[in-house]
């Protein structure tokens, strides 16, 4: 071959690509605006707000509609001049699917990538460990298959730490789930064609009450999840953080003088020994949060015992909750999970925090209550999804 023709070649390969690439900007600036106002808008409010010509930006418009990513929705009317058309993000734009799995419960919805249009249920547990991949897998292929749009995401949560480079679940002591129960990113590898998500479900809740929640346009908090387990997650500077293996947040291997008895002074193992959380190893096919209900319910009544066994619990997280002001200095410090967000529990952690954090930390109860995992992992996969439309 002439080498003047390669050169040619190679150079116009270089031009087009380059020239693509230019074109992907353009479309992923037209969407994030779209995205992040989430309301009609007309070719001129998207130039204007992208800094993009107006040539370049009906150019994309057009694209963006061949694409099946924007619509036309409607004329701007009562106004002078020329009738502008106005556009949204396409019902043909996608959708994504989020699976809960807990002890008690098994929450699924599929949103599209605005939010605005979610379906959920709920499914009882399984009552074994291997059924609970069987049926991971019939949820997640059932809800993919009745989408009528393409399925931009997956993201499931879990009752245990993840690795966020593999997205392999960890196995540790005490979590609620026994070990080896499920690896979510494995199973659904070969049965769902989008990606795959999958992260703890302490930190999805954490992500749902920073989207939605109490923690909406908070830039630093933590939330400390309290049920099945003692877990958390933690956001600095307005991004999650997970660490290197996924583990952080994992309050519950904090150290804790609350139990004397106990062979390891993890905080959870005292907290349950206290009667706030599960004693058994198998008890998460079970209910592991109806004792816990049961001794608040007796401590809202006036039980002496039972207010024992709170305030002793309310000091052990208060303490552990300290530990993390003075390491992280969070706005707030949000409770949630069926345990932690009780009254009685919430005004013992604040009044420990109050005795000896650093400085003044405010104690909130989440807001989306025990559904929080859920709304998080369907922030989580609208995100990846927005992102690599």
């Amino acid at each position: 071959m002439d080498g003047s023709i390669a050169v040619a070649r190679d150079t116009r390969g270089r031009f087009m690509a380059e020239a693509a690439a230019v074109r992907d900007r353009v479309e992923q600036s037209i969407l994030d605006f779209v995205f992040a106002e989430a309301r009609l808008l007309t070719r001129v409010e998207i130039a204007l707000h992208t800094g993009l010509s107006k040539p370049t930006t009906n150019a994309a418009v057009r694209r963006l509609e061949q694409e099946g990513l924007l619509a036309a929705a409607g004329l701007q009317t009562g106004r002078q001049g020329r009738v502008a058309t106005f556009y949204e993000l396409a019902r043909t734009a996608g959708a994504v699917v989020a699976v809960e799995l807990n002890p008690t419960v098994i929450r699924v919805a599929v949103s599209d990538l605005l939010g605005k249009d979610v379906t959920r249920r709920e499914l009882a547990p399984p009552r074994s460990p291997a059924e609970v991949g069987r049926r991971l897998e019939d949820v997640v292929v059932e809800e993919s298959g009745r989408i009528p749009v393409p399925l931009r995401a997956v993201a499931v949560s879990v009752a245990k730490p993840v690795d966020p480079r593999t997205l392999d679940v960890i196995e540790l002591p005490d979590t609620p789930y026994p070990e080896g129960l499920v690896q979510p990113a494995r199973l659904l590898a070969d049965r769902v064609d989008a990606p795959l998500l999958v992260d703890n479900d302490a930190n999805l809740a954490a992500l749902g009450e920073q989207h939605i929640g109490v923690a909406k346009d908070v830039r630093n908090f933590a939330y400390v999840y309290v049920g099945a387990g003692i877990g958390g997650g933690i956001v600095v500077d307005g991004q999650l953080v997970r660490g290197s293996r996924g583990l952080a947040g994992e309050f519950g291997y904090l150290p804790s003088r609350a139990d004397a008895t106990a062979e390891r002074h993890g905080l959870a193992r005292a907290v349950a020994a206290l009667g706030l959380g599960p004693r058994r190893r198998d008890a998460w096919y079970a209910d592991p949060i109806t004792d816990a209900r049961a001794l608040l319910t007796a401590a809202e009544q006036g039980d002496g015992q039972a207010l024992a066994a709170v305030a002793a619990a309310g000091l052990a997280l208060g303490e552990a909750a300290t530990a993390l002001t003075a390491v992280i200095d969070p706005e707030i410090l949000v409770l949630g999970g069926p345990v932690g967000i009780h009254p009685l529990l919430l005004a013992r952690v604040q009044d420990t925090l109050d005795e000896l954090a650093p400085a003044p930390t405010k104690v909130v109860a989440g807001a989306l209550g025990e559904t929080a995992p859920l709304q998080g992992a369907l922030e989580l996969a609208r995100r990846h999804a927005r992102a690599n439309l």
